[in-house]
């Protein structure tokens, strides 16, 4: 899947001082290491749709396509935080599960030892 090119001064004047972000820079941002969390990432992914509603007027196609697109990637990403979130808290009820097995174990042999 290939990026589209970041815009030019020649299409569109003043575009790079309003909107410094766009998707290839993005991608490469992440690709050497500059984003790598989701907050990082969502900073980013917010500046470039924010600046494209700010620099397009609100008759242009470019302008709506941004706030949907914007409304789309927040709802993404709330859920894969959410996802991310059971995932975690799930990882962790296993591990305390699995420590309080270990002890009850634990304790039982003790007991054990003590008894015979």
């Amino acid at each position: 899947c290939s990026w589209p090119p970041p815009v030019t001064e020649e299409i569109a004047p003043g575009y790079h001082s309003i909107v410094p972000m766009d998707l290839a820079t993005i991608k490469k941002n992440i690709e050497n290491g500059l984003i790598r969390t989701t907050a990082e990432f969502q900073r980013d992914i917010m500046l470039m749709f924010q600046n494209a509603v700010m620099y397009n007027s609100l008759d242009h196609d470019v302008y709506h396509m941004a706030l949907e697109m914007q409304r789309d990637v927040l709802e993404q990403i709330q859920q894969f935080l959410a996802t991310q979130l059971i995932m975690e808290t799930s990882e962790s009820g296993i591990s305390a599960k699995s420590l309080r097995g270990r002890e009850s174990t634990r304790k039982q042999d003790s007991t054990d030892k003590v008894l015979h």
